[in-house]
């Protein structure tokens, strides 16, 4: 057996979450090597000496598309707030902020924060920011995160190593635990195309349970039943497959499906469809309704989308209550496009997809 295999192996994946894409970059390829991209760019490695898989994820489509960032944070369970010294706390840290809030409440992500671009004409900035950042955080989630400064090649060791530790503590990580073997199969799906020779290859992350080759599986939305050839992860076949693991996965027998990143790999039977979720919004405190009564409401026309895992959904809000800024309520929402839900119901982000003006998109958080 590959010492791949060894489940003593911890499997950690990284958002990293800026708009200077040359610091997201320099982050990325200290924890990896450059892989798949698109809007999101990957990044991974099999760190031997920490004995870590590595998986960073940037949305390089971000700010332009706010989907980029929101998915960028789905897929991964650490998140790095990206701060280039030279612009400081702009508007788009700030939208960042505020998803990395959303998240450490309702996902339990962890995070800390970077400081890039320093050298000698923006280091006099350096303190100004880290005192602003905590000011700003002090009533989030995030308050107390962990600044650290990137400054020299070993800053990036240190950086590291720093998200190996928080990893080890956080037994979410652990790919050898009960809970993961005995949980239903969910791989989050974010690129497929066609291989000569094999097939249909997905690519994605696993979010959890155990892949085993061979079996049979569901792609959900949908009703479509997939028998499961083979598994890579670093250009080499796996029979098996853990929480935390980048995987192309090869489906047999299946030609050109219209699948996209609303395509959910899982257990058979383990999940639902729906296009209709009456459930709570929990509306973030720091966004401004752009409506006269200041809520989001049923009588609200404007056009909002929900985002769960990877998945994308324009909504109309046909019923529920009038929610303010920092409160939560119910709603109804219609959905376009059918999702997938597991055992835990239907939950994501709800956000405003409109071209980055300086504004916060974030709404908030709904559940079912």
């Amino acid at each position: 057996m590959s010492s791949y295999e060894d489940t003593s192996e911890l499997s950690l994946t990284v958002g990293l979450l800026g708009a200077n894409h040359q610091i997201t970059k320099l982050v990325g390829e200290a924890l990896g090597t450059p892989g798949q991209q698109s809007d999101l760019q990957f990044y991974n490695r099999l760190d031997l000496k920490l004995n870590c898989v590595f998986t960073a994820v940037a949305p390089i489509g971000y700010p332009d598309k706010i989907k980029s960032l929101i998915q960028a944070c789905s897929e991964t369970q650490m998140h790095i707030m990206c701060i280039d010294c030279e612009t400081g706390i702009t508007p788009e840290i700030g939208e960042i902020m505020v998803l990395m809030d959303l998240f450490a409440q309702y996902y339990q992500t962890q995070y800390l924060a970077v400081i890039g671009g320093i050298n000698s004409s923006t280091e006099w900035r350096k303190e100004e920011i880290i005192t602003q950042l905590q000011k700003l955080t002090h009533p989030t989630k995030l308050r107390g995160i962990e600044l650290i400064p990137l400054e020299s090649r070993p800053d990036y060791e240190h950086l590291k190593e720093r998200l190996f530790t928080m990893g080890s503590n956080s037994s979410s990580a652990r790919k050898s635990s009960e809970s993961s073997a005995e949980a239903p199969v969910k791989v989050l799906v974010d690129h497929v195309f066609p291989v000569k020779g094999i097939g249909t290859v997905l690519l994605g992350l696993v979010k959890s349970g155990i892949v085993h080759a061979g079996e049979m599986y569901d792609l959900a939305p949908g009703e479509t039943k997939v028998i499961l050839r083979s598994i890579q992860k670093f250009d080499r076949d796996f029979k098996e497959a853990f929480v935390g693991d980048r995987v192309g996965l090869a489906l047999k027998g299946m030609k050109s499906p219209d699948l996209d990143r609303n395509t959910v790999f899982c257990s058979l039977n383990s999940m639902k469809k729906t296009d209709h979720a009456t459930g709570t919004l929990s509306v973030s405190p720091f966004y401004k309704p752009q409506n006269p009564n200041g809520q989001i409401s049923p009588e609200d026309t404007r056009n909002y989308h929900l985002v769960a895992d990877l998945a994308i959904s324009p909504i109309k809000l046909v019923g529920g209550d009038s929610i303010s800024p920092g409160k939560s309520g119910s709603l109804d929402l219609k959905l376009e496009k059918p999702l997938a839900y597991d055992a835990q119901g239907l939950r994501g982000i709800m956000a405003d997809f409109g071209p980055f003006s300086k504004k916060l998109r974030i709404i908030g958080y709904f559940h079912q």
